[in-house]
């Protein structure tokens, strides 16, 4: 294994929301660092030593994996334990408090943003997700 390798597929799974690939690399990082594999760098460019980076590595893949099955688990991608917070991609208006009320006024799209500033989860407002099925229909006929 190369765990440096890993540990920046690890980074680039989380920062695109592939859940799946960061499971799959938390759970290969974490086993590696268990058989006390060398850890990778965790800051780039940085020397911080091994046991800075193993503690960091583990703990990442501890949380990062832990979010990916509970992301995964949901049929909505809704990870238990996360507090729902709602903005519009397009005009950051804020949703409703809850999945079930968004879906209920008309949200659309509605995906965890674990990077979002004042929310942790983005979608499509009533009136975009409105445009967003005109162009759909547009675009089919």
């Amino acid at each position: 294994m190369d765990p440096q390798a890993t540990w920046r597929q690890l980074i680039d799974a989380f920062v695109d929301r592939d859940w799946h690939q960061v499971q799959e690399s938390a759970e290969a990082l974490f086993d590696w660092l268990r058989r006390e594999g060398v850890p990778p760098e965790t800051i780039p460019g940085q020397t911080m030593g091994a046991d800075w980076n193993g503690r960091v590595a583990s703990a990442a893949c501890k949380f990062a994996g832990d979010l990916a099955r509970r992301v995964l688990a949901d049929p909505n991608g809704i990870p238990r334990g996360v507090p729902f917070t709602l903005s519009c991609c397009f005009c950051d208006s804020h949703g409703p408090d809850t999945f079930g009320a968004a879906v209920a006024a008309g949200w659309t799209h509605i995906e965890f943003s674990p990077d979002g500033l004042a929310e942790n989860f983005i979608g499509l407002c009533p009136e975009h997700s409105e445009r967003d099925e005109r162009l759909v229909v547009n675009d089919a006929l």
